[in-house]
This record gives structure tokens, C-alpha cells and sequence, in this order.
């Protein structure tokens, strides 16, 4: 409270200098400007005290806590030690803190193609990735959209990693079952006539 009657007071005596130097000044434009010089000075170097005593701090302050509040939500990221990790390339500890992530968040998808993917890219077991793949999604209900995905990843690895086209049209033909009237039925569809398994739209298009 001291401190804020002192610049008060200061504030009204800087203020009062510079106001009465270019309010009563005389006809010599010379005087005048030398007059005027030292006042605005006074006025700058009060004005630069003012910002580092209460400008400056409270930058300092702000920036301080963006970088605290951001290294917060690194911190509780549960996802933040499965990619450290991965960027350690310790893939079984990545694979096994995503597997605790799924249990806490059974709806999340995101850590089963994790490790999906590490197995499939990293590990080079295409097979253990289905597996994976296939107990998420037998696990439970999933929305439409993840379920879809889980299925078209596994028709994927049954038909590029392991040359089963037959399952992999199976498992797009469940596709179209399952989620009729959707862009899963429709891109399955699509895959399926890329496959031969079914006959391409007659051209209904006149000649």
C-alpha cells in the first residue's frame, strides 16, 4: 500500500513538471526546447522504472506459468511414457504402458493401434498385430467407426502381410453386413470389386 502511494505521489509531481514546461513556456523556441528536453526525460526514466517494477513482473510471471502448465500436461499425459519409450526404441515397455492405458480407458482405441502398429512395423509380427487387433475388438461394443477400423486393419494384414485374400474378403463382406449404408460398407465395397470378389456396377451410360 506504501509503495502505491509513493508512485502516486511521484507519478503527480513527473506529471505536474512536464505539464507546467510545455503549458507556461515562453516566446524563445531555444528555451523552450531545452526546458521541455529534461522534462520528458524525467518522464521516460519514471515511465521505464514503472515497467520494470510492475510491467515486467507480471510477464515474467505469465510466461513462467505457460511453461509450468504446459510441462503439467506433459506430465499427466498418459500417453507421454508409452512415446518415450518408443522413442527409446524399448518397444516392450511402450506396448506394456499402452496396455495400462486401455484397461483405465477401455473406449480408447488409440493404445491398441499403438501397439497394433508396434508389433507390425517395429516387431515385424504381423500376426501378433491381428491378435491384438482382434482382441480389441472382440473386447467389447465399440462405436461404429472404431470397430470399422479395427476389422479394415485386419482384412489389411490378412491380405498384404499374409496373402489370405479369402479371409480378407471375408471380413469385408462382414463389413458391408454390419455397417450397411455407411463409407465402411462403401470403401469394403470398393475393395472387394478391386479384388474381383464381386462384379463392378454394370455402365448404365448411354452410347
Amino acid at each position: 500500500m506504501t509503495k502505491i502511494i509513493v508512485h502516486t505521489v511521484i507519478f503527480l509531481i513527473v506529471a505536474g513538471v512536464v505539464a507546467s514546461v510545455f503549458i507556461f513556456k515562453g516566446d524563445d523556441e531555444n528555451a523552450n526546447a531545452a526546458a521541455q528536453l529534461p522534462a520528458l526525460m524525467l518522464a521516460g526514466v519514471y515511465l521505464g522504472v514503472l515497467f520494470v517494477l510492475y510491467v515486467l513482473p507480471t510477464i515474467t510471471h505469465k510466461a513462467t506459468s505457460a511453461v509450468l502448465d504446459s510441462n503439467e500436461l506433459v506430465e499427466t499425459d498418459p500417453l507421454h511414457d508409452a512415446r518415450a519409450a518408443y522413442a527409446r526404441g524399448d518397444y516392450e515397455e511402450a506396448m506394456d504402458v499402452y496396455r495400462e492405458v486401455a484397461d483405465d480407458d477401455p473406449y480408447n482405441r488409440l493404445p491398441w493401434v499403438e501397439i497394433a502398429k508396434i508389433q507390425h512395423d517395429n516387431l515385424e509380427n504381423p500376426e501378433a498385430a491381428m491378435e491384438t487387433l482382434r482382441g480389441a475388438l472382440e473386447s467389447h461394443e465399440w462405436p461404429v467407426n472404431d470397430a470399422a477400423y479395427f476389422m479394415g486393419r485386419i482384412a489389411e494384414i490378412y491380405l498384404e502381410d499374409m496373402d489370405d485374400s479369402e479371409s480378407c474378403i471375408t471380413i469385408l463382406n462382414q463389413m458391408i453386413e454390419i455397417f450397411p449404408e455407411t463409407r465402411h460398407s462403401a470403401n469394403a465395397t470398393h475393395k472387394l470389386r478391386e479384388l474381383g470378389a464381386i462384379e463392378a456396377a454394370p455402365n448404365t451410360t448411354p452410347s
